[in-house]
């Protein structure tokens, strides 16, 4: 018999993952690394810490129009 494993591995940060978030308006891109320094969001926030009123830098579109990639 053949023994398949699947090994998945996340950040010892939990919600901490390096993750991009594209707007679709106007192509804007989100990283969790990077933060938004424009706005005061500091680098390693996840899209999901973001505040509820937060909008795109470029575009002013809200949160529901961005898509995690």
């Amino acid at each position: 018999a053949i023994l398949r494993t699947t090994v998945v591995t996340t950040s010892i940060f939990g919600d901490y993952l390096m993750t991009k978030h594209l707007c679709l308006i106007c192509g804007h891109e989100y990283n969790t690394e990077k933060g938004e320094p424009g706005q005061n969001i500091p680098p390693g926030t996840p899209f999901s810490a973001l505040p509820a009123d937060w909008v795109c830098p470029v575009c002013g579109s809200e949160k529901k129009f961005f898509k995690e990639v």
